[in-house]
């Protein structure tokens, strides 16, 4: 799963570098994401307040689909972390 991630490492330090950067990477998509919902939520409010109750469906439909992506990132930073610990254990069992 993370062989691209991982890909060219020699030792755990260098492993667990690049795993620290693709934590990094997700939080700041984690919190784009969190950023769209809110946005896509106000549209919806908007646009239901003027009656345009299509455009209002279509913002929140955006809304799930952008939810859906969050879960996705959370289980990758959830695999992220657990490769760390993996990582941190067979460095302490040394």
């Amino acid at each position: 799963m993370f062989a691209w991630i991982l890909r060219g490492c020699r030792d755990e330090s260098s492993a667990s570098d690049q795993l620290k950067q693709a934590r990094d990477v997700f939080k700041a998509k984690e919190a784009v994401l969190q950023k769209k919902i809110s946005q896509e939520m106000e549209r919806a409010k908007e646009f239901t307040k003027s009656g345009n109750k299509q455009a209002a469906m279509q913002c929140l439909k955006r809304k799930k689909y952008y939810e859906s992506q969050m879960n996705q990132v959370g289980s990758v930073q959830l695999r992220i972390n657990s490769k760390e610990r993996m990582i941190a254990d067979h460095t302490g069992n040394k």
